[in-house]
């Protein structure tokens, strides 16, 4: 799980919710060594920084994996059922996570983050409708953002909010459900709003790459939908080159997909073309470099998924080639 810059988010907490140096500092540091702290030049003890995070409204929670509980073995669940659920094996899914409700903590990430987990497989299950999923989401992030409508589409959303990792996975299930709901725009906004967050810095770049692509490859499916084929090609080579550099195999099927499916979209609309059959050539190979990845994780949905696309915009012969 992430980790963070005490500074960095000390800083963006209290410029996001309006609060001076001179005021938050008072009765616990001195306004200078508050500067240092948020500039990274001073080492701030954990008291110094749960008196200063809890006068912002910011409950302090260790920065360490979710789902620790009462045995390190939950963490080793945690990953399986993350594994499970990436590759929409619920009823596997359903077994680890009822071990990992036998071994969590009361804590109050450790709650959020199994009420986020629940609500995930419920939805993922047909048991909700994206309405209920959504009201869900939204009292999943109340847990510990009660305002947190304000920093979306309220008087404050052209803050930089530093969310941490738990609060941006609900965020990003509540983009799918307005996705779902085939509202485009609070989809879109949500994703900027992710993205814009996590390149401001305050979590460590490994964590922050990983979020990051998979937020662009969220992000190009409503501008993909919309129309909007150039921006959202953008978007998902924007991923695909953060996914190939840092070897996120995990990523690359869904970001593959995307690319190749911008690339044809925009080439449909062109005039028959050398560029044209060359972008054709291009998306038909990202496809099919896509299926085998599928096909080395195990991953049988989008095999599936993949050799539909093929058929679909290729014809059979080209999906008996790749099989």
């Amino acid at each position: 799980m992430a980790n963070y810059r005490a500074g960095d988010v000390i800083r963006m907490t209290r410029n996001a919710v309006g609060i001076t140096q001179e005021d938050l500092s008072d009765g616990i540091c001195s306004v200078e060594t508050l500067s240092r702290i948020e500039n990274g030049k001073h080492k701030i003890k954990r008291e110094t920084y749960r008196k200063l995070m809890e006068k912002m409204g910011r409950a302090v929670h260790d920065n360490c994996a979710v789902c620790m509980g009462k045995d390190m073995s939950l963490l080793e669940e945690y990953t399986l059922f993350e594994d499970a659920m990436a590759k929409r094996e619920y009823n596997m899914a359903k077994w680890y996570l009822e071990r990992i409700r036998e071994k969590i903590s009361d804590s109050l990430v450790d709650r959020q983050y199994l009420k986020r987990v629940e609500t995930l497989l419920t939805y993922e299950l047909g048991e909700l409708s994206p309405q209920e999923f959504l009201l869900q989401l939204e009292e999943t992030i109340k847990m510990t953002i009660p305002e947190y409508e304000c920093y979306l589409w309220g008087e404050k959303r052209d803050k930089i909010y530093p969310y941490r990792e738990q609060e941006i996975l609900i965020l990003m299930g509540m983009g799918t459900a307005y996705y779902d709901m085939e509202k485009l725009d609070k989809a879109i906004l949500i994703y900027e709003v992710i993205i814009r967050s996590l390149d401001a810095g305050y979590m460590d770049i490994k964590n922050a790459a990983e979020l990051k692509l998979i937020n662009l490859a969220n992000l190009s499916r409503p501008l993909r939908k919309q129309g909007r084929y150039e921006e959202a090609l953008v978007k998902a080579k924007e991923g695909l080159e953060i996914a190939i550099s840092r070897r996120y195999a995990h990523a690359l099927v869904e970001l593959l997909m995307e690319t190749a499916g911008n690339q044809l979209k925009i080439a449909i609309k062109m005039k028959k073309s050398e560029e044209q059959n060359q972008i054709l050539l291009n998306s038909q190979k990202m496809m099919r470099q896509a299926y085998y990845i599928a096909v080395a994780r195990k991953d049988i949905h989008n095999q599936n998924l993949i050799k539909e696309n093929l058929k679909y915009y290729f014809g059979d012969q080209v999906l008996k080639n790749v099989l």
